[in-house]
């Protein structure tokens, strides 16, 4: 992937956040994500369909975001993996029901096409995820 690849990346991730509290993931979509958008979920994950498009992706955002109160999506780590970027994120936000704070780090290997993202891995670990994406630690 290329440094524009990486930037536009920073960008759909720093945007993700502000268009879940605004309710405009619809224009986030068409903005960021190809329409033959593919969510893969991590190994071992309860759902382990792969989502594939628009609707199918936001819906399993959604679901995934729905138990926390305005929540904060941040790469806080990107490499170039020449086709593939590996991205560190970090997840926070308050329990709806609870009201306790909540964070969790995760790892996509995401893929493009057209200027937008075509395909995010999801992986448990910094180690598999460096791996899918043709790196080492």
């Amino acid at each position: 992937m290329s440094k524009e690849n990486v930037e536009r990346a920073r960008e759909a991730y720093a945007a993700l956040s502000v268009a879940i509290r605004s309710g405009d993931l619809d224009g986030y979509f068409q903005e960021y994500m190809h329409p033959e958008i593919e969510w893969v979920p991590m190994e071992g994950a309860l759902d382990v369909d792969v989502s594939v498009g628009h609707e199918a992706v936001k819906a399993r955002l959604m679901t995934m975001l729905e138990i926390m109160r305005k929540p904060e999506i941040e790469a806080q780590e990107i490499i170039d993996a020449g086709e593939k970027l590996f991205i560190a994120i970090r997840i926070a936000g308050r329990g709806r029901g609870s009201g306790i704070d909540m964070e969790a780090s995760w790892f996509h290997v995401l893929t493009a096409r057209d200027d937008k993202l075509v395909r995010i891995e999801w992986y448990a670990s910094r180690a598999e995820a460096l791996e899918a994406a043709g790196l080492r630690e």
